[in-house]
């Protein structure tokens, strides 16, 4: 029989009693996450992954030189430390791996289970401290696993796991426990220098936590309220010694959230591009992480997305659910203050979720609702609800029938939760299916339609793309201005490539008035006046950027171009060589080097840039007709014969003549220019020798 007096433990003695507990539930936990996991280890890019990795030079590190890891953890806009381990955590990645998926997939399932396996420390740990060894100490064990179990396999954090730039809030959230779990290592230690090495590596922990995302800044007061609530204990001369501390403590949080954020300016800025106040905000987030709570206790399926459409609050009383929530919520706080004596344990359980929501919950002007926010404040949030079941176990211990039909009932629980894990994971692995999903499931909102025309677009499915970027345009509801000035970009890209170059220019400039900053439009702008053949004008709006941005590839390789057709080799050259130094991997930057090359009848370093070019693009058809050129002028007939080839299966049906005319059809646009005579004599050449 199971009951709480032999610790709802099978009847086997062991020799070390706790090194079993350990094993079973470190490997199952292992065996459990791989399982519902396992399908998302080839998930691919989505959304914020492409500006924080995909398209970010600074974490394409090629060495671990200070200049380089500096870029690297100064995040996107260079202007101050950022999130540096997170960022530097993808730099290691590319490092070892390039833009695999694969390398970034294990790096964030480790993640996850290790944020698990120090969970179930610290809740197995806190249960045998002294305040509450009395009561749990027989059922410490089921009720960490259960908690752990429950927390790990939820469905809700598919997005903290599967969507790889969410490395952020997962490495936060397994900094933080482990800190907490060292803390409270260090505070029941009976060797003062063992407690001094668990403090000082509490201490790392929690500053590699707040290095990986901001919201961990309520770290220290997390550890306090543990402290008060659980080592010491609620009386009136523990409380009074808490408030001195506090003070200082949240002071403390202060001064380094504004240094991280870089002051009261940046703290709260941002607000005028979105579609909602600060009070706004403030009053829409109660019902917001309510809605949070229904997700973690409720996860189905069609509850799940990435994008949720939800209605800002206006007012008090507009939605009408504003001010239940903002009630809800104060009687829950109040609840776990009130009961914070008796139990403790629920008590602090509870204000820890809200506590952690506070920062991303509150004033800063961040988006409204997102799951993988839930990831570090729900860690302890399943304690009571695995106490509960434990309580009804040991309740029932009379009744064999009944104990089995409640341990039934939590395992079809833990498997269907993995099987909606597993499921979910298959949606989100695939962009089109993310998108697809968030379409069916929030209609209303404007960038899923905005990133299912991207991936129309990048299909060359250009008819249902542009479908797509005007149905986000009529539904107008982006959630803030940026996003609506980066749907104004795809679409000035749109009529970019369709060489309608007046409407590209107006949705460019209507973007660049929103998003100053945003490179990418003022770099199209560009492009727009060498195809005009005003390369000076074109010269001024990047050196302009440049003067600013000295270090971003794809500024210093747009200069580069532009100089080039300006006839400047030698500066062309020493911008592209400034590019490559930054991003190794850029294209346009290795053409010019290989143009460049040729022209200065180089045509061993233009052979090796082409071939790099290559490497990287290996259906290049750019790199194949400069390499026929070359081999020809070399003299390398295998070679030649080889490309020449290439070409015919490349030009198909087409002629030689009509295929260069296709490819070179945008040719002010264009590195590398054959000469369409040039290659009808090479060609023939060669056939003659065949």
């Amino acid at each position: 029989m199971l009951t709480k007096e032999n610790g709802f433990s099978l009847p086997i003695n062991f020799r070390f009693p706790e090194l079993p507990k350990y094993f079973f539930t470190f490997i199952s936990l292992f065996i459990i996450l791989i399982a519902i996991y396992s399908n998302s280890f080839y998930g691919e890019w989505h959304f914020d992954d492409f500006a924080n990795i995909v398209d970010n030079p600074y974490i394409q590190i090629k060495s671990f030189s200070w200049p380089e890891i500096k870029h690297c953890i100064y995040g996107l806009d260079q202007e101050r430390v950022s999130r540096p381990l997170s960022y530097f955590s993808f730099a290691l990645n590319y490092k070892f791996g390039g833009m695999e998926v694969f390398g970034f997939h294990v790096v964030n399932f480790i993640i996850h289970y290790l944020a698990a396996i120090f969970l179930f420390l610290f809740i197995y740990n806190t249960l045998k401290l002294p305040l509450l060894r009395d009561k749990y100490k027989n059922i410490a064990y089921p009720i960490a696993l259960l908690a752990t179990f429950f927390w790990a396999i939820n469905p809700v954090f598919v997005t903290s796991v599967t969507y790889i730039v969410q490395r952020m809030a997962s490495m936060a959230g397994l900094f933080y426990i482990m800190s907490m779990y060292l803390y409270l290592k260090g505070r029941t230690s009976e060797k003062p220098s063992l407690s001094i090495i668990f403090f000082i590596l509490s201490l790392l922990a929690g500053l590699a936590s707040v290095l990986s995302k901001e919201n961990a800044a309520m770290l220290p007061l997390s550890i306090l309220l543990f402290d008060l609530f659980l080592i010491q204990g609620i009386t009136k001369e523990n409380i009074k010694k808490f408030a001195k501390i506090l003070f200082s403590s949240l002071l403390l949080i202060l001064i380094i959230g504004l240094i991280y954020t870089g002051w009261f300016s940046n703290a709260f800025e941002g607000y005028e591009i979105r579609d909602f106040s600060m009070m706004q905000r403030l009053l829409t987030e109660p019902r917001v992480i309510l809605f949070y709570l229904s997700l973690l206790f409720y996860p189905i399926s069609s509850r799940l997305t990435l994008l949720y459409d939800v209605d800002f609050s206006r007012s008090l009383f507009q939605p009408w659910t504003t001010i239940p929530s903002i009630l809800l919520i104060l009687f829950i706080i109040s609840f776990a203050l009130y009961i914070a004596r008796k139990r403790p344990l629920i008590s602090f359980c509870i204000i820890f979720y809200f506590l952690n929501h506070l920062i991303e919950g509150s004033v800063f002007c961040l988006e409204l609702i997102f799951e993988h926010r839930n990831y570090l404040p729900a860690m302890l949030l399943f304690v009571p609800i695995a106490e509960f079941i434990v309580y009804v176990l040991d309740y029932f211990s009379y009744k064999k029938i009944v104990q089995f039909i409640v341990a039934l009932g939590i395992v079809i629980i833990l498997v269907g939760e993995g099987d909606i894990t597993y499921s979910r994971n298959k949606i989100v692995s695939d962009d089109f299916l993310l998108w697809f999903d968030n379409i069916n499931k929030s209609s209303g909102l404007s960038r899923p339609h905005s990133n299912l025309g991207r991936i129309y677009y990048n299909y060359n499915e250009k008819t249902k793309a542009l479908q797509e970027y005007e149905k986000a345009m009529l539904l107008n509801k982006f959630g803030s201005k940026e996003a609506m000035a980066i749907q104004e970009y795809n679409l000035g890209l749109f009529y970019f490539e369709e060489m309608k170059d007046s409407l590209a220019m107006n949705y460019y400039k209507k973007s660049s008035e929103v998003i100053t900053e945003y490179i990418q439009n003022y770099i199209q702008i560009a492009k727009i006046k060498l195809r005009q053949n005003k390369i000076k004008e074109a010269q001024i709006i990047i050196k302009d950027k440049l003067k600013k941005y000295p270090h971003n590839p794809r500024l210093l390789e747009s200069y580069s171009f532009i100089v080039l057709k300006d006839g400047k080799i030698d500066e062309a050259q020493y911008f592209a060589r400034k590019c490559l130094a930054q991003d190794q991997n850029s294209l346009l930057a290795l053409e010019i080097m290989a143009e460049t090359c040729r022209i200065k009848h180089n045509y061993a370093g233009s052979i090796s840039y082409w071939k790099s070019v290559r490497s990287l693009s290996p259906q290049n058809a750019f790199a194949n007709l400069a390499l026929i050129e070359l081999y020809s002028k070399t003299k390398n007939t295998e070679m030649l014969n080889q490309e020449i080839r290439l070409l015919l299966y490349s030009q198909g049906s087409l002629k030689l003549s009509e295929y260069i005319k296709q490819l070179t059809r945008d040719e002010k646009l264009i590195v590398y220019l054959p000469e369409i005579d040039n290659y009808l004599l090479i060609t023939g050449k060669c056939y003659k020798f065949d």
